[in-house]
């Protein structure tokens, strides 16, 4: 066990008043693990969110209920215990011999870092679960813990810490029976565009932005790493884009302004990239998501409502631009993925937003419905419960709504932030949503309290700017690039809420109006 002495806590719950609200999020979770069998990730974070909502109190002659009131022991050992749903609470001592070891890079959120074996009972050891990484470096991570002094927390740590006076050092480990389940975050269509950003198959983000004279092109030049100079590529000028992996692993990038629309794409997986091609006429904005079955999908907005075309087979050719039946003219786009794999198209322009989406997996599409009224930008995203999460700015502030099932939505609510601002938002390695705005004059955040939970108030990151796109490395930190009239910057997470100062890439790259 550590105590709190002066530790820097991240965040707890909100205590007492927590318990009257549950586990503090908007709709019921499901348990879908059977005590003491296998369990997926983003259920051991529930699970152990649950409990940090809440801020549980330490005490190891103590027990709390879990989500489905089954009683675990109030300490470090027992908190994990609890997130992994074991069937009793072992201490430290006892807790590896459900545990396997693992190496430092190999750690995945959900794991577990801890000085576990004999002699590190009682005050001797201590065990956190592992949440991400909280620099490039991967010397510090981020923890969800029991701590005494503290209760159920939300932590930094630094790799290799030690207990009871360095007689122990921690070592990572992974629960023998956690299900590797396929992320639906590796698959979730990116922002659209100024700018946009995905990982390549071999984890290096790349990243293009739209000038004046055409399409730039920045990427990692190793994993999680520092960045290339900017690299002109051609291409549509002051295009709207978006970025697509193929099944293979193969990065498409799709480029639209009023007279043409573009695409190029790796020739292999993190490849080199071809040359233009078109595809298709000029349009207004442009979106892209990933069948279940790996076909690309595509939807443009022009002045008649919005058509879309798709690849006939993954990796393969595309079918011809076919109409949707309507849709807001010259709307700004977003796709997203329902948790069984079908996709959800958004639309909204200066006066109505509507929604479209696949009536089955790789299937047709429905009318469009009517979704709110008229704004300027939006974002959409999952929690890791797979409800979409909406956010939509205008000219007088943010708003938001989600859903409450698969088949029904709250409301809209206003957040405040910035009026008029651009939009993006991403998922933190626990699974939770962070959103970001940019106006011309500043730029903010929000993000969720808790995993599936609501959001924070808006903090500032920067100042104005042109537009903003958000991705994730490869380690799980989420990156954040911004466009103004001198040139692309961008900022990376290095805490639990705090981030880098902004700064070039490697140059300023084209300026973006």
């Amino acid at each position: 066990m550590i105590s709190l002495a002066s530790a820097n806590v991240l965040a707890t719950g909100s205590g007492a008043s927590a318990a009257g609200n549950g586990i503090g999020l908007r709709s019921a979770q499901t348990i879908q693990s059977d005590v003491g069998g296998p369990i997926t990730r983003d259920e051991i974070l529930v699970r152990a969110q649950h409990w940090v909502d809440l801020n549980v109190y330490y005490n190891q002659g103590d027990s709390h209920p879990d989500l489905e009131g089954r009683h675990y022991r109030t300490d470090c050992s027992g908190f994990v215990s609890m997130a992994l749903h074991l069937p009793s609470s072992p201490s430290t001592v006892t807790l590896s011999e459900f545990l396997d070891p693992i190496a430092w890079e190999d750690l995945k959120p959900g794991d577990a870092v801890g000085t576990l074996g004999p002699g590190t009972g009682g005050d001797a050891g201590h065990v956190v679960l592992f949440a991400g990484w909280a620099n490039q470096a991967h010397t510090r991570f981020f923890t969800m813990e029991e701590m005494g002094g503290a209760g159920s927390v939300r932590y930094e740590r630094p790799i290799n810490y030690t207990t009871s006076g360095g007689q122990f050092t921690a070592k990572p480990y992974r629960y023998k029976r956690v299900a590797e389940a396929p992320s639906r975050h590796a698959v979730s269509p990116a922002d659209t565009g100024r700018v946009v950003s995905a990982r390549s198959a071999d984890g290096r983000l790349e990243t293009f932005a739209a000038g004046a004279d055409g399409v730039y092109h920045a990427w990692q030049t190793e994993v999680n790493g520092g960045w290339s100079a900017w690299r002109p590529l051609g291409g549509p000028r002051n295009a709207q884009m978006t970025i697509v992996p193929n099944a293979d692993g193969r990065l498409e990038l799709l480029a639209i302004n009023a007279d043409t629309a573009q695409h190029i794409y790796q020739t292999g997986p993190s490849g080199d990239w071809s040359g233009w091609q078109g595809f298709g006429t000029g349009g207004r904005h442009i979106a892209a998501g990933t069948n279940a079955d790996g076909r690309i999908e595509v939807f443009a907005s022009g002045p008649k409502g919005l058509y879309h075309r798709y690849q006939t087979a993954p990796n393969a050719g595309w079918s011809g631009w076919e109409f949707t039946g309507g849709g807001p003219v010259d709307a700004r786009l977003e796709m997203e993925k329902s948790p069984d794999g079908r996709l959800e198209v958004f639309a909204l322009n200066s006066t109505v937003f509507e929604h479209q989406y696949q009536l089955a997996p790789n299937g047709g599409w429905s009318a469009w419905e009517h979704f709110g009224g008229g704004g300027h930008d939006l974002t959409v995203d999952h929690n890791a419960d797979g409800r979409l999460e909406v956010f939509a700015s205008g000219p007088e502030a943010i708003f938001h709504r989600f859903q409450e099932s698969p088949t029904s939505w709250s409301g809209w609510v206003r957040t405040g932030g910035p009026a008029n601002s651009k939009l993006t938002s991403e998922r933190t390695a626990d699974g939770r949503v962070e959103v970001f705005a940019i106006s011309n004059e500043i730029a903010v955040h929000s993000w969720q309290t808790g995993i599936n939970a609501p959001f924070s108030d808006w903090v500032t990151v920067g100042t104005g700017g042109t537009d903003i796109t958000a991705t994730t490395n490869a380690d799980g930190r989420i990156e954040v690039f911004g466009t103004s009239h001198a040139g692309v910057y961008h900022t990376w997470q290095t805490g639990f809420t705090d981030w880098a100062q902004w700064a070039w890439l490697n140059g300023p790259g084209p300026a973006i109006s």
